[in-house]
């Protein structure tokens, strides 16, 4: 340690505690330094008010209630402790899953939707979707002669009832491993 080095706090609480090994060296540090010494003199004022705390009994209404109450303010984990890999690709997996049944299913649900929507007068989404190709492809003629080509249509697929329910039972077990892997994490 050289004299124009501060003592940092390790060593302060060490020169206290009589356990320093470079004690001659911390001395002289502290009679040339005042905010060396300033330090000493609050951390010495704060274990004498520590040790003229009285001494509190265990009391009998100390439940455990109180106990999960301490705690709360006493967390060991870090708040900003990165998920474990496995937790972050079961998100992800999860997330993907429902996309594609989402996906998948959109052509049943609309199936089962037709009759009852049929009689609402409103514009199709093809409808909307044709207008606002139609302006963009105007808005894109007026700034060049270039053309967007026509978006080809996808051939409808045709799923049967058997494939969906096993669908939906994978979806529901990888939804059910993943909220495991979520709520076992939350227990450690």
């Amino acid at each position: 340690m050289h004299l124009t080095d501060h003592i940092s706090d390790v060593q302060l609480n060490e020169y206290l505690d009589h356990e320093a090994n470079d004690r001659a060296q911390v001395e002289l540090h502290l009679s040339i330094c005042e905010n060396c010494s300033a330090r000493l003199t609050a951390l010495k004022d704060l274990f004498s008010e520590i040790e003229s705390l009285p001494e509190l009994e265990y009391s009998q209404g100390f439940s455990e209630a109180s106990l999960w109450e301490t705690a709360r303010f006493v967390s060991s984990r870090n708040p900003s402790t990165p998920l474990p890999r496995s937790l972050t690709l079961a998100v992800t997996l999860q997330a993907a899953l429902a996309v594609i049944a989402i996906i998948v299913a959109a052509p049943f649900v609309m199936q089962f939707l037709s009759p009852y929507v049929a009689g609402i007068p409103a514009a199709s989404f093809a409808d909307v979707f044709l207008q606002l190709q139609s302006q963009w492809a105007a808005w894109l003629a007026m700034l060049s002669t270039f053309q967007l080509p026509r978006i080809p249509e996808f051939p409808r697929i045709e799923l049967s009832s058997l494939f969906m329910i096993f669908t939906v039972i994978g979806i529901s077990l990888l939804w059910l491993i993943g909220n495991g892997l979520l709520l076992r994490n939350q227990m450690k």
